[in-house]
């Protein structure tokens, strides 16, 4: 087309203005938004139109046609690729084991995607490469680097006599019957969004991910949330594609210089989990200017602005304030943190010192001198304000801390050791804090109170009070006034209000800690202070924490090597945890809210599953080994026969929770439901009360799923399914519906699954 293009408009005469029918097809083409530049003095004569008619053109020059027809095979296939609305697809590839595919190989990635024509036993499972036509976008995900490595244009028809790779990985019958697509125009992402931790595997898209996998088929994932075996090329759904381009923002500029028209996501009324709202937000970002970008503006301004209204009082050996001094070590961990490539920055650059400032010191100050320039602060940042920093050359003003009254301590229990006892006081002692997680009804909070009662009598010349043991349990509404430091309000006689400043549960029992660390003498270990906090992802951990956070890692606390001193939002006090103070939380896995625990947080605790351990209940009933728990559960005048079953049944039921994708391991149900259950009523009013609520909760309003994933179309004795609610049943409907589970249970393939 390129070349009759040409020679239509060049090399006709002038009074040959008539228009030939197929020149009139070609231009057809051009109803698509791409700007195709023809100098339109050259057009308007032999076309016969209006003089405004054509604007912007040019005819391009041999070379262009040349380049284009490299590219494309020729102008027209170079307009078809360009459409407002292409499909997509993903190339699920490798690179490091063919070479072809490697850049400068035969079939470099974004050049081509091929395949057999069919499977090596005669299925077609890659008729989705028959698909595509001109124009059509292809991602490439990297199995090997494990990356969304970039994005090509599908600039030909699907040629079906490829020969096959230049390798020996296709047989002789497959080779002249292969599909072979050309590609081009292909753009590598520069900062390529890694396929497992930023896209399948984060969790915040579980739900969404999970979303597309019930509405389309044939996806490059699997329900595990894995690369599909044998998904070679797949579609790309829009709602897929969304997820791709909140990953890798760049997307939307291929689009742009595409003029492919992406639609924006319809809105959004309310959402039902934080999770929710984070993943539609981050999905609508990349079609807005107001992107991350404008809030790290915004971000970076307030902190800046703080900033440069402490720096006005620093000087050497100036007193500062709590807030001043919380905000020059942050502005000296800016430059420590990253202090090495400062150095080699201002080699680099060659940039010398400013008097007792080192070359990198320089840059540093100057760097924050133009951020505050910028944004239009005073450029208060020298080389004096900025060694004073560096070498913390200033005193802070320090509030005295009283010791609270002794009055309402009385000796503390001690109880037995637990198991992994000296796991988990091994973990403490290194980093001082430890998360319990698991299923419910796993002993996570049983354990870590029998855990502290114990640890905190293994001290010599100790007699543990009950001051040295504090619980608290996080919930929604559960707020840093709670937990840290809040303000409580009183009325005077003269009927003004007055605000004092109230501790927190944390910050009581920390001030205690702190009180023992500096009594104890200098060859003894100050006596231990632990806090339990149950159900730990509950609540808003960063809100909750505030800036405690930071000073929760062992070197920052109080006598550590990089001692931090924290300012206390209400009052303003400088304040600094103990290391004698041990934090213990308890998660369940079942939450959704466990995909919210801030990363800040996970970065500082040491985490240990509590999985569901039924061999303590053959133990605790004396029932044991598998092949005994089976004989007693199909044994009818065994007295153990009810609580046979029942442990059976949850073994059962356990395995069809791991299977069913949107349960899994953490929603299992745990042993310690049935401690305790020593007769048959209680058996029955565990079932009722207990685990088929917990079952209900796991799959809300989906009694169709409970039925039939769990109970396998079984249970109509428990549940009314017609009304979907759980129905008051007796021992003996209890045992009739387990004994189904106890005919499915294979003794010998239970301590496999243990």
């Amino acid at each position: 087309m390129a070349e009759r293009f040409a020679s239509y408009v060049t090399d006709r005469e002038t009074g040959d203005i008539q228009p030939r029918e197929e020149f009139s097809d070609d231009i057809l083409l051009l109803h698509i938004p791409v700007p195709i530049e023809i100098e339109s003095y050259r057009l308007h004569d032999h076309l016969n139109i209006d003089q405004d008619a054509l604007t912007r053109t040019i005819i391009p020059d041999d070379s262009s046609v040349a380049n284009v027809v490299d590219e494309y095979g020729g102008v027209d296939q170079m307009i078809r690729s360009a459409r407002e609305d292409p499909a997509l697809y993903i190339e699920v590839t490798s690179v490091e084991d063919k070479p072809y595919k490697q850049q400068d190989g035969e079939y470099s990635l974004g050049t081509a995607v091929f395949s057999r024509s069919e499977s090596r036993d005669g299925r077609d499972i890659y008729g989705t490469l028959r698909e595509p036509e001109v124009g059509d976008l292809v991602f490439h995900v990297l199995k090997d680097k494990r990356q969304i490595r970039g994005i090509s244009t599908v600039t030909s028809t699907l040629q079906t006599d490829f020969e096959g790779p230049p390798d020996d990985s296709w047989d002789d019958g497959a080779r002249g019957d292969g599909y072979y697509l050309p590609l081009g125009d292909y753009r590598e992402f520069a900062d390529p969004a890694d396929i497992d931790n930023d896209l399948l595997q984060n969790d915040d898209y579980r739900e969404r991910l999970t979303d597309i996998l019930e509405t389309h088929s044939g996806l490059f994932y699997d329900q595990n949330f894995e690369l599909a075996h044998g998904a070679y090329f797949t579609e790309c759904p829009l709602d897929l594609l969304y997820l791709f381009i909140a990953e890798e923002p760049a997307i939307m500029s291929v689009a742009s210089q595409a003029h492919w028209s992406v639609p924006i996501p319809s809105a959004s009324d309310s959402y039902d989990s934080v999770s929710e709202a984070v993943v539609d937000v981050r999905t609508r970002l990349p079609f807005s200017d107001t992107g991350r970008e404008w809030f790290r503006n915004i971000l970076t301004r307030t902190i800046l602005e703080a900033f440069t209204e402490s720096l006005s009082s620093v000087q050497p050996n100036a007193e500062l304030t709590e807030t001043e001094a919380t905000h020059c070590e942050l502005i000296r961990r800016l430059y420590t943190d990253q202090e090495q490539k400062f150095e080699n920055a201002a080699e680099e650059l060659g940039v010398g010192q400013t008097n007792q400032a080192s070359e990198a010191e320089t840059l540093f100050f100057v760097l924050f001198r133009e951020l505050q320039a910028d944004f239009g602060f005073s450029t208060n940042m020298s080389q004096v304000k900025a060694r004073t920093i560096l070498n913390e050359n200033y005193e802070i003003e320090v509030a005295d801390i009283q010791r609270p009254p002794e009055e309402g301590r009385g000796p503390l229990e001690k109880a037995e050791k637990p198991d992994q006892a000296d796991d988990i006081a091994r973990q403490l002692t290194a980093t001082g804090q430890m998360v319990f997680y698991g299923p419910p009804g796993t002993g996570k909070t049983y354990t870590a109170q029998r855990f502290a009662r114990w640890w905190l009598h293994q001290q010599d010349s100790v007699d543990p009070h009950t001051g040295q043991l504090e619980t608290v349990t996080f919930h929604p509404s559960f707020t840093y006034e709670d937990f840290i430091e809040g303000l409580s309000a009183e009325t005077t006689d003269d009927g003004s209000v007055k605000y004092d400043e109230e501790s927190g549960v944390f910050l009581e029992v920390a001030t205690r800690a702190q009180q023992d660390f500096h009594s104890a003498a200098d060859d003894e270990e100050p006596r231990r202070y632990v806090l339990i906090i149950d159900e730990i992802n509950r609540g808003n951990l960063a809100q909750i924490f505030g800036e405690t956070i930071t000073g929760l890692e062992k070197d920052k606390r109080l006598g550590g090597e990089n001692e931090t001193k924290l300012s206390l939002a209400h009052s303003g006090e400088s304040f600094t945890i103990p290391p004698n103070l041990y934090v213990i939380g308890t998660m369940n896995t079942a939450d959704r809210s466990i995909a919210l625990v801030d990363a800040a947080l996970r970065r500082r605790f040491r985490f240990l599953s509590f999985p569901p351990q039924l061999e303590l209940l053959r133990a605790h009933f004396d029932l044991g080994d598998w092949e005994s728990v089976k004989h007693h559960a199909t044994t009818d005048t065994s007295d153990s026969q009810l609580i046979a079953q029942s442990i059976i049944a949850i073994r059962v039921l356990n395995k069809r929770i791991r299977n069913e994708p949107d349960l899994g391991r953490g929603k299992q149900i745990g042993h310690s439901f049935l401690f305790g259950a020593e007769d048959e009523q209680e058996i029955v009013d565990v079932w009722r009360f207990e685990i088929l609520p917990l079952l209900e909760e796991y799959l809300f309003g989906q009694y169709e799923r409970i039925r039939e994933s769990l109970f396998q179309g079984e249970g109509d004795l428990l549940f009314d399914w017609d009304r979907e609610e759980i129905k008051p049943f007796s021992s003996q409907e209890l045992s009739d519906t387990l004994a189904v589970f106890v005919e499915e249970f294979e003794p010998e393939t239970a301590p496999d699954e243990e």
